[in-house]
């Protein structure tokens, strides 16, 4: 293909082919592409355009429910890095043996960027990135806490704790019995989370701490910190905390357990009557 004008807007400028792309295409060296860029006055893109990748790109919401979601995600479960210190690329990746939690963060961001899923390693492990624009720069914040525009509001809260649950959370059976739990490494965050929940008038009773710190695992790696875990057992707190949160949850595997949790409550109220429901 020869570098004329018109083929050189039709490359570089509506497709948004790199030069490095226009020199494997066209056989052509880089140098020579740049010259005829400024010979046809083509303006060059800057670094940081030049490493967005010619995918449709679309500003971010606004919308807050949204917004207070994704926070509590990404906080449990996703790498959130931005292409070099002028770029205008936001990556968001994570690895997960889950299938759910893969279409998850799919669907999550599918509507913004584009999305790379990987195939799965030797261990069932798949990788997913997605890039985004910097819209979605409040994700990239390395504070560890909920902000106060989460915590004071009901709605705003309840959907970042699905999405931190979506992450990090798990309802289960345990010995015939429902149960929550939420574990992190960060008791503050579950502190303002459960001081919150009694706010709406579920205990969670104490934080309970699995004292590791500085035990050394199997892969080699020293725990810096202990493991924290916030968990309900009550059916009564339980079951409001599922009829409160389940609107928000968007993890399929965690729904359908949440919903196993609430079949529990109520088999075992049917059969020994609904003791501690009030």
């Amino acid at each position: 293909m020869n570098l004329t004008k018109n083929n050189l807007i039709k490359l570089y400028l509506n497709k948004k082919l790199s030069t490095w792309a226009i020199e494997r295409q066209c056989k052509v060296s880089r140098s020579v592409i740049y010259q005829k860029l400024k010979k046809y006055d083509i303006q060059i893109r800057n670094i940081a355009q030049s490493h967005i990748h010619p995918y449709l790109r679309k500003d971010f919401s606004n919308n807050l429910v949204e917004k207070a979601y994704l926070i509590g995600f990404a906080i449990g479960d996703l790498r959130i890095r931005k292409r070099g210190i002028k770029g205008e690329t936001i990556n968001i990746g994570c690895s997960s043996s889950k299938v759910a939690q893969i279409k998850l963060i799919e669907n999550l961001f599918k509507q913004y960027g584009h999305i790379w899923i990987g195939t799965p390693n030797k261990r069932g492990i798949v990788s997913i990135e997605a890039s985004v624009n910097s819209s979605f720069e409040f994700l990239l914040t390395n504070k560890k806490t909920a902000s106060d525009w989460i915590l004071k509001n009901n709605k705003y809260f309840l959907s970042f704790l699905a999405g931190f649950i979506d992450a990090e959370g798990s309802f289960f059976i345990s010995r015939n019995q429902g149960c929550f739990s939420l574990g992190n490494y960060n008791k503050n965050l579950l502190k303002e989370i459960r001081d919150n929940l009694k706010k709406l008038g579920i205990d969670c009773g104490k934080l309970i701490s699995d004292d590791l710190k500085g035990y050394v695992g199997r892969d080699g790696y020293k725990r810096n910190k202990n493991y924290w875990h916030l968990s309900c057992y009550s059916k009564k707190h339980l079951l409001k905390l599922i009829n409160l949160i389940r609107p928000y949850m968007r993890h399929r595997d965690k729904i359908r357990d949440a919903n196993l949790v609430v079949q529990n409550i109520d088999f075992r109220n049917k059969l020994y009557g609904n003791i501690k429901m009030k």
